[in-house]
């Protein structure tokens, strides 16, 4: 039953992405880049790479260093507390502007406009 889930999750994603796809260039992040290249699967590592040099990917530097204390002050001023690298990545997605995309509901639901779950 866990597959039938899993598999309907990532076809939910990949639709999503064939609507953004036409109307919008798919980008990525630095961090989120590294999940999938270190796959133990030669073949899905060549998939994330060929994937991955056809998007943009953006690095984690300054601003977004920056944008990421200002979420974490902000959260932990109102006890809600996120994964560190979830910190990280939204940093980089306010830095940038960019709508974010994730699985992640407490990620989600911080409540910034352009963080959201699908």
């Amino acid at each position: 039953m866990r597959a039938k889930i899993t598999n309907l999750r990532q076809q939910e994603i990949v639709s999503l992405t064939q609507e953004l796809v036409p109307t919008q260039e798919i980008k990525t992040i630095s961090i989120t880049e590294y999940e999938p290249l270190e796959h133990k699967s030669k073949l899905k590592r060549q998939l994330a790479e060929d994937f991955l040099s056809e998007v943009t990917v953006y690095p984690f530097y300054e601003n977004a260093a920056g944008e990421a204390a200002t979420l974490f002050t902000e959260l932990q001023a109102t006890g809600k507390t996120i994964n560190q690298n979830d910190v990280l990545i939204a940093g980089i997605a306010l830095a940038h502007d960019e709508v974010l995309l994730t699985r992640d509901r407490k990620l989600a639901s911080i409540g910034k406009d352009n963080i959201r779950n699908v």
